[in-house]
């Protein structure tokens, strides 16, 4: 079903096929298109080519002509249940065995690229030089416009996601007290996340004096540093279930009660979301939504005191959820302002300020779009 629907979309594009081109590795980024049209993600992580023995590897392809069968790249032709929808093919040069895929399955013409961002400088350039009579052209909104409305089985895994999230912040929230260390509550995350069967993406975390941080500048997203009573700390984490995601965002006051600034600060990005959520209908625009966020925001009695902090997500109070962040990007003005919310679509609203003088909060919601409203997938734990 998703291989025809992608045929169907490329067609009406003016294409001959596509490529979906996917990088896996011990990172989520990336992976959405190849997994969405063959359920086959590749662990293999990313290594440097060795000219003559690997190119691409970490990295797969899918070849999609439109009158005709899929063909997946990989660079291990090894896998175990359930194996992917699609022929499979163990090529260590990824980049030459897809050249060589597409001159046989592919009359010359237009191609679709899907998975653009993931695709390097050289292979592209090696690619259109040994292809010269196919023109290879981005189009990763096929991909997006494939993902756009979830299927019920795909509902029901990001309703499994979002449960997990709160489980996994759930978890970080009773690790975070006076003496434990960031890394410590990262820990418990991470460990509630990988019990349960799930994979663990990323998050940021902060705490304390640097809170207003989005995470430590080293290579792991968190510090050493000790947690002490009265301290900000953030998280905002990311995972997975059967690829899916969750992305949902918390921050609260460390072994006690908030003081007024810090109160001021949860409630102002807390209320703001929670408003926008309430009009996430079908029917409803995306931009009407950040509209009502920013509204409840300006009129917070943190923007009261402090004024109007900068936005650190460059307007924008959230994004599609699916396989990967995706569009719309929910924002007063731009491209997705006028997108009409459906039933089926699944969306992440949050917020993220910080002043210096007070410290920084996150709050994020993952929620489903149903024919009667909002369903928030991320809930406070009862």
């Amino acid at each position: 079903m998703r291989q025809a629907t992608m045929r169907r979309l490329a067609a009406q594009a003016g294409f001959r096929g596509v490529v979906a081109w996917s990088r896996g590795g011990s990172g989520q980024d990336h992976y959405a298109d190849v997994y969405h049209l063959t359920g086959f993600y590749q662990h293999q992580p990313f290594v440097p080519d060795l000219p003559g023995r690997w190119r691409a590897q970490g990295h797969a392809a899918v070849v999609l002509p439109v009158d005709g069968p899929a063909l997946l790249l990989t660079g291990d032709g090894t896998v175990q249940e359930p194996r992917p929808t699609a022929h499979l093919r163990a090529a260590p040069d990824l980049v030459d065995a897809l050249a060589e895929q597409l001159r046989a399955v592919i009359p010359p013409g237009r191609v679709g690229l899907i998975g653009c961002e993931a695709m390097a400088a050289p292979w592209w350039c090696r690619l259109r030089s040994v292809l010269p009579g196919h023109e290879l052209v981005g189009a990763d909104d096929l991909g997006w416009a494939a993902r756009r409305i979830k299927s019920p089985a795909e509902l029901g895994l990001m309703r499994a996601a979002g449960a997990l999230g709160v489980r996994a912040v759930t978890a970080a929230k009773r690790a975070a007290t006076p003496g434990a260390t960031e890394a410590e509550v990262a820990a418990a995350a991470v460990a509630e996340i990988v019990r349960a069967g799930g994979a663990y993406y990323g998050m940021g975390i902060s705490s304390g004096a640097e809170s207003h941080t989005f995470a430590a500048s080293g290579p792991a997203p968190y510090s050493g540093r000790e947690l002490s009573a009265g301290d900000l700390l953030r998280i905002d984490l990311y995972g997975s279930v059967h690829g899916y995601l969750f992305d949902l965002a918390r921050t609260w006051v460390v072994g006690a009660e908030p003081t007024t600034e810090q109160r001021r600060l949860l409630d102002a990005v807390r209320e703001s979301v929670q408003a926008g959520i309430e009009l996430l209908r079908p029917g409803r625009q995306v931009g009407q939504v950040a509209r009502r966020c920013q509204e409840v925001f300006e009129r917070s009695a943190f923007v009261a005191h402090h004024g109007m902090p900068a936005s650190q997500l460059g307007g924008a109070w959230g994004h599609g959820l699916g396989l990967s962040f995706e569009p719309p990007w929910v924002a007063a003005d731009g491209r997705h302002a006028g997108e009409v919310i459906e039933a089926g679509m699944c969306l992440a609203l949050e917020r993220r300020i910080a002043m210096p003088a007070v410290g920084g909060a996150n709050y994020e919601d993952d929620v489903i779009v149903t024919d009667s409203g909002p369903e928030v997938i991320t809930p406070e734990p009862g």
